[in-house]
């Protein structure tokens, strides 16, 4: 199943830690005295910031291991940075460590109650985890707040979410939010074919397809779903082009195979 998480990266500050410095010789009572009156060492932000910077790239290479590293290292130099906990959760979120992801995300929220992204990615987590309710709850929240840039991937995740629950007039409402977007969400077109499918608009369906194979003719996943539609509808002959362009997009893959499987079927 899909679902959109939000990776706003070293969009916050990184925020300061401190540590006691080391104690000076003398009695005991005095480097306790002493210790108490200097001030706290602040370590580096920039070294943080590096670190995070080091992160993002890791994550982007979808290296998440290594990634999760830099940014332990990173709240090691610099504690409590909400963005680097979400960082450490949207890495175990992708390796599917579910349980490390939502105490990440729960720390960033600890420290950071209005941080959307982390809250729209512990939704994603609960998700996953078939956690619907819970899902439901985190991607109402984070709609609530109209100045969210990521709105409308938040409209596809709670659209997925009541497509699990088998509410189909939910699931189609928010899935419409996402492909009507200024920036249309590609997953909600795929998504909202099976959802008026199921509902037995076949012919919307392909119309939908339709209109994502064109807005997005380098995602061969629209192709490939319109082609196997479009032959289950009997219509083999205007299923062929969309398949043989998977073929050609997106050769040796299994989409491709399952599209080639398809061409030669009698």
């Amino acid at each position: 199943m899909r679902w959109i998480v939000c990776t706003v990266l070293l969009t916050m500050a990184a925020v300061q830690g401190c540590s006691s410095t080391a104690s000076t010789a003398g009695t005991p009572d005095e480097a306790s005295e002493t210790k108490k009156q200097q001030p706290a060492k602040v370590k580096d932000p920039l070294a943080s910031l590096t670190l995070m910077r080091q992160g993002a790239v890791l994550v982007q290479q979808e290296q998440y291991q290594q990634a999760i590293e830099k940014f332990k290292e990173a709240d090691r130099v610099a504690p409590g940075n909400a963005t680097v906990h979400n960082m450490i959760g949207l890495c175990n979120l992708r390796l599917g460590q579910y349980d490390k992801a939502l105490s990440s995300f729960a720390t960033a929220l600890d420290l950071a109650p209005s941080f959307t992204d982390a809250r729209n990615n512990r939704g994603t987590t609960y998700l996953a985890l078939g956690q619907l309710r819970l899902a439901e709850v985190d991607f109402v929240a984070v709609l609530s707040d109209s100045t969210y840039a990521h709105r409308y991937q938040v409209y596809y995740n709670l659209g997925m979410t009541y497509f699990q629950q088998g509410q189909l007039g939910a699931a189609e409402e928010n899935l419409r939010k996402a492909v009507t977007a200024p920036f249309p969400v590609f997953e909600a077109y795929v998504e909202l074919a099976e959802v008026v499918r199921e509902q037995g608009r076949d012919l919307e369906a392909v119309e939908l397809l339709e209109e994502a194979d064109l807005n997005f003719p380098d995602r061969p996943e629209a192709a490939f779903a319109l082609g196997k539609l479009l032959m289950e509808l009997g219509r083999t002959a205007e299923a062929r082009p969309h398949l043989e362009q998977v073929i050609s997009k997106d050769p040796g893959s299994e989409r491709a195979r399952q599209a080639a499987a398809l061409l030669e079927a009698p």
